[in-house]
């Protein structure tokens, strides 16, 4: 009797604790530790093409080449990084994300040449921001592959693992005694999968898709997982910083309650984010995937499955290669089965079809806007990988470029809301939001039309003025008071 009446009041006791949790949580304010920051990347910002002796990298060859624009100047950072940093300043934010240039520190790709006026240039920037009161998070690598490294195959090529290493190694040597949060990568899916799809309507028709992207996930989950493992145990201890991958994920949502929308929404969780997240949470590739393509690259004749396998040793290197959960989250995708075809690609073994939904709106590059899809990914996440510590490293709109912007303080507001109700009623682990992006800058294949930044920049002007928007104002208050609904003044 003694014993229930013991085990009764533990259970009041875990239950009466969930609930006092639960009321002290407030969904309409963030906690003091909670860290709000902004970004950028390097080549969407920097301009300065070819400046004091940086490198050409595969964005300024591709987009000089083949684009109707270019980041040769974008928003001009490199000669007005400070304009940027008193900009950060009178936002307040805690962070400022930004990325190295490979090719501005080592013009050729490979150590033996380091660029000193690169160097220069990013310990200005991290100085600049320490002293304004500003953390800087530092990307070691956001998609600028040096040029040099298209006659050497890239990242297809296993070299690349050693090539970044080293790169990520000068990088800690130079800056690490002051940067204390450190992302590898930014969004491999992305330069692995998208990017690719889309050059070969440029130039590229005979890219092996459906053998290339796999190639460049296996070794840019390598070359983050051992530059993990040279942090851990060459620097993290005198330096004590932290380090992870960026990962994206937008909402995938069946189309219909079919079990076949049902399973292509899994099977799109499966490849944009299981490919790359389940090894370096569990050491290797999903199970599911595995077999799927085992199953398809034998159908097609191939004597091995087009997924590269990991050794034990590297399943072991892989395992927990990370501190923070960094994610990246734009949209919702609303999808349903492709008819499979016999035809090489990544999309052909997803056989997924994403689906219009004319109820939900979208900003003016397409990204389909509906709030609560952030909530559900931060979910999935805790759910599938161990509960981790979330920090959102990218979340933005693109608006039409007024100061007057309405519009991206909602959707600030609406996300923050979904992020605090992940944390109060979820359970979620989310340390830390940032805001993509600080500054109007160079958005890839959307070129300048994509406005994204919290601060306008007059590209017509010679001198690329800055001008804080409502947004910016809005975000100041919003750190100032960890109030969601923060005033604009």
């Amino acid at each position: 009797m003694v014993k229930i009446f013991v085990v009764l009041l533990l259970i009041f006791e875990i239950r009466h604790s969930e609930a006092e949790n639960s009321s002290t949580c407030s969904l309409t304010s963030f906690p003091a530790d909670f860290k709000f920051a902004t970004a950028s990347s390097a080549y969407q910002v920097e301009g300065g093409y070819l400046d004091d002796g940086k490198g050409r990298n595969w964005w300024d060859w591709f987009a000089n080449s083949y684009l109707k624009a270019n980041g040769n100047n974008a928003s001009n950072s490199y000669h007005k990084y400070l304009d940027d940093v008193n900009a950060l300043k009178d936002i307040g934010v805690d962070y400022y994300r930004f990325s190295l240039s490979w090719t501005r520190i080592l013009p050729k790709g490979f150590r033996y040449e380091v660029n000193d006026a690169g160097v220069e240039y990013y310990n200005n920037i991290i100085n600049a921001l320490l002293e304004a009161g500003i953390e800087p998070l530092v990307t070691i690598f956001h998609w600028d592959t040096p040029y040099t490294f298209s006659y050497v195959g890239e990242w297809a090529n296993p070299k690349i693992v050693d090539y970044f290493v080293d790169f990520a190694d000068l990088a800690f040597e130079l800056f690490g005694d002051r940067v204390k949060l450190w992302a590898t990568i930014n969004e491999p899916r992305t330069f692995c999968q998208d990017v690719p799809n889309t050059i070969t309507e440029y130039f590229f028709t005979e890219l092996p898709l459906g053998i290339y992207e796999y190639l460049c996930g296996h070794h840019v989950l390598l070359a983050h997982a051992k530059t993990y493992r040279l942090y851990e145990s060459k620097y993290q201890k005198m330096q004590n910083g932290k380090i992870g991958i960026v990962l994206n994920l937008d909402e995938n949502v069946p189309y219909s309650n079919s079990t076949e929308d049902d399973e292509a929404a899994e099977r799109a969780n499966l490849f944009d984010l299981g490919w790359l997240a389940n090894p370096i949470v569990y050491g290797d590739y999903p199970q599911d995937l595995k077999n799927l393509l085992a199953n398809k690259s034998a159908a097609q004749n191939f004597s091995s499955s087009r997924l590269p396998k990991f050794s034990c040793l590297e399943r072991r290197i892989l395992k927990g290669t990370f501190d923070l959960f960094f994610l990246n989250h734009y949209s919702v995708n609303h999808v349903t089965p492709a008819p499979y075809t016999n035809e090489l690609s990544w999309e052909n073994d997803r056989q997924v079809t994403r689906m219009e939904n004319i109820d939900l709106p979208q900003s003016n590059i397409g990204f389909v806007l509906h709030a609560p899809a952030l909530r559900s990914v931060l979910k999935h996440i805790k759910d599938t990988y161990g509960d981790p510590e979330i920090f959102i490293t990218e979340n933005g709109y693109s608006s039409d470029g007024n100061l007057t912007d309405w519009d991206r303080i909602q959707f600030i507001q609406d996300s923050l809301e979904q992020v605090r109700l992940s944390m109060c009623a979820d359970g979620v682990n989310v340390v830390g939001y940032t805001y993509w992006s600080l500054l109007d800058s160079f958005e890839w294949n959307s070129y300048y039309k994509a406005k994204f930044g919290l601060v306008h920049v007059d590209f017509d002007s010679s001198n690329f003025t800055r001008t804080l928007r409502d947004s910016a104002y809005y975000y100041r208050n919003l750190i100032q008071t960890r109030l969601i609904n923060a005033t604009v003044g």
